[in-house]
């Protein structure tokens, strides 16, 4: 065993530590949330202590896994991820005893992606995130979640079939399966250039990018409310890992053809992705169609094809999940026993649960990048990088999307403060939502208020020196 893998050995030891606990224990208790909470906790320690601000990239494997600053990091966000989605399921009694083991196995899939370096270990890390996902998505046995998890599924594969099509195609015109050893002097150009449109295909799909989007709405709305945050915190970092290795790596020599493209999709997302969100009742989907914009925000970092654009991108989803992490835990606590909610029912929220409604303001300040808050940090950081990299297109599009978004999201807010129509009874605070609440709440402020040690992380992690 490498001691480089061991954040990975460690999720891939609490998978198997929890199916044992089940079969061991049987489904009337609960032994398998703790033994993955352990396990994520020891893979924290291993990526903590693997963590150096000048460590060399490491390539294993015939060179097809990549261990460096960057992956560290992705590690780090994947783990955070997949603790706030397993202790908001702790007291949700429609996550089964499988929910902790398909949490984890998704996170490992996370977690290769942010390490690879090859078309093998991208598709083996797509597949082993996609797959556990499908399954969580259907899990809590409902005509909705049947039907998200069917959806997800047929469309899933359907993405992956033209991924896999995509890297034959990059095979058969490069001669090779590694990222870095892609070179325009050695390359078939026609079938490169389908290879890679195919293949960005199939990942931007992932990241909920339009035109590829609508599965998204529709697969939150009918998931659980761990699961759902955990698509619209987990998955996001694994694709936008992925995208960034793919690209920055392989095609570091070609902005000029990709580039554009990237740009132009991200304007839309952010666009569309925020428009929808508007006159959004339902709050899961409301959440799904920002998540939508916010992948349109990640794709900023990735068009500016500089330093600065591929940190601002790493950096820009952690206040993001921040923000998410809060969000749905303040839903969690309010839907209780419902699978979902509406805008009207966080109606009197701050006279039913005055602490409640603060957090639920700091999260979705945040998400509207109001300052004092990560988002405003993270999307100025994405603004700069537009700017730096002599595109205002992209810079007046962020500044817009942001603007049509502050609507969305002050909504629920405006909600919150009005009067209930009915008597309520008090809210629960499960123990494990209100860690995550705090966790999210201090991360947040704690990022709009002094970025510099995130910052400073980020910078060692996404110094890609070869790009402009």
């Amino acid at each position: 065993m490498n001691p480089l893998l061991w954040p990975e050995y460690s999720v891939l030891l609490g998978v198997l530590a929890c199916l044992a606990a089940v079969m061991a224990l049987g489904t009337k208790r609960s032994a398998e949330y703790p033994v993955s909470i352990v396990a994520l906790v020891a893979s924290a320690v291993f990526t903590v202590h693997g963590w150096s601000g000048h460590q060399s990239p490491v390539a294993l494997y015939g060179q097809t896994v990549i261990i460096d600053n960057f992956s560290v990091a992705v590690d780090g966000l994947v783990i955070l991820a997949a603790a706030a989605s397993i202790l908001l399921g702790w007291n949700e009694r429609r996550s089964g005893t499988d929910f902790p083991a398909l949490v984890l196995l998704a996170a490992l899939g996370m977690m290769v992606l942010g390490a690879a370096n090859s078309f093998l270990v991208l598709f083996l890390g797509i597949e082993l995130l996609s797959l556990p996902l499908y399954i969580l998505a259907a899990s809590p046995g409902t005509s909705a979640s049947g039907e998200a998890g069917l959806k997800y599924l047929l469309l899933g594969a359907f993405s992956s079939g033209i991924l896999l099509f995509g890297l034959a195609l990059l095979y058969g015109g490069s001669g090779t399966m590694i990222f870095t050893a892609i070179g325009p002097a050695h390359t078939i150009a026609p079938l490169v250039a389908a290879g890679s449109a195919l293949t960005l295909v199939g990942l931007i799909f992932k990241l909920g990018v339009v035109p590829f989007h609508m599965w998204v709405p529709d697969v939150y709305e009918g998931s659980s409310m761990p699961v759902a945050h955990f698509m619209a915190f987990g998955t996001k970092v694994g694709a936008a890992a992925i995208l960034m290795r793919f690209l920055f790596f392989g095609f570091y020599l070609s902005p000029g053809v990709w580039g554009p493209l990237i740009g132009y999709l991200g304007v839309l997302t952010m666009i569309v992705g925020n428009l929808m969100a508007l006159p959004q009742n339902d709050l899961k989907r409301l959440l799904a169609y920002s998540g939508i914009g916010n992948a349109g925000y990640l794709l900023i970092g990735l068009a500016s094809h500089n330093v600065t654009g591929a940190e601002a991108m790493l950096f820009y989803l952690l206040p993001y999940g921040f923000a998410v992490m809060g969000a749905f835990a303040v839903v969690t606590m309010v839907a209780g026993e419902r699978s979902s909610i509406s805008v009207k029912d966080l109606a009197g929220l701050s006279s039913r649960s005055p602490a409640l409604s603060a957090f639920f303001v700091v999260a979705m300040l945040s998400l509207a990048g109001i300052p004092l808050t990560g988002g405003f940090v993270g999307k100025f950081y994405l603004l700069q990088a537009a700017l730096f990299a002599n595109q205002p297109g992209l810079a007046v599009g962020l500044v817009l999307a942001t603007l049509v978004g502050m609507g969305a999201y002050l909504r629920p807010l405006l909600a919150s403060f009005g009067h209930p129509a009915q008597s309520l009874e008090p809210i629960v605070w499960p123990w494990g939502g209100a860690l995550v609440l705090a966790v999210a709440t201090l991360g947040t402020i704690g990022l709009g208020v002094y970025p510099a040690p995130i910052v400073q992380i980020v910078s060692h992690s996404a110094n890609f020196f070869w790009l402009h």
